[in-house]
């Protein structure tokens, strides 16, 4: 079985245990819930949304007072938990303007569980496994070479 093809059924199988029976990848969240669930105000939802950051992935046009308006996808909560980790983290609005596009461009998915966003507070990182880390602030797409001190341990091992 290939990776991607093993990487997928792994994200089906954790996304159908995730949130009860409701599937993530199919829910929708109203704005008052992404308020709720990532600390930002309502101001700073409209800004996201203003500046394309963070748009509404579907918008109720016939809502009557008192029912949502605004409803974003389970990738648009993910994206907005990360930007609001990297502003605690000190990036400006701008930095994670830049990386939100560099990810997307490199057609990165952000509710892929298999992957991680590394920072040492002055770029941001994205790895897919323990021996590929690429830059996706400062030198978009620029590869990092790891080496991995468990896989030096182990080679140690055996040869002993």
């Amino acid at each position: 079985m290939g990776h991607a093809l093993k990487q997928a059924k792994t994200m089906k199988r954790i996304l159908g245990k995730v949130h009860g029976a409701a599937r993530l990848d199919k829910r929708l969240y109203t704005l008052p819930d992404l308020l709720r669930l990532t600390g930002l105000t309502r101001r700073q939802a409209t800004y996201w949304a203003q500046t394309g950051l963070l748009t509404p992935t579907m918008r109720n046009a016939q809502a009557v007072k008192g029912k949502p308006v605004y409803f974003y996808s389970s990738r648009d909560v993910v994206k907005a938990l990360i930007v609001c980790e990297l502003r605690r983290a000190g990036f400006s609005p701008r930095q994670v303007q830049q990386v939100a596009r560099n990810l997307k461009d490199g057609g990165i998915r952000l509710d892929d569980t298999e992957l991680f966003l590394l920072t040492d507070g002055y770029s941001v990182y994205y790895a897919t496994s323990n021996n590929e880390v690429v830059d996706v602030l400062k030198h978009h797409r620029q590869m990092l070479f790891l080496v991995t001190i468990h896989d030096q341990v182990e080679k140690l091992r055996r040869a002993a």
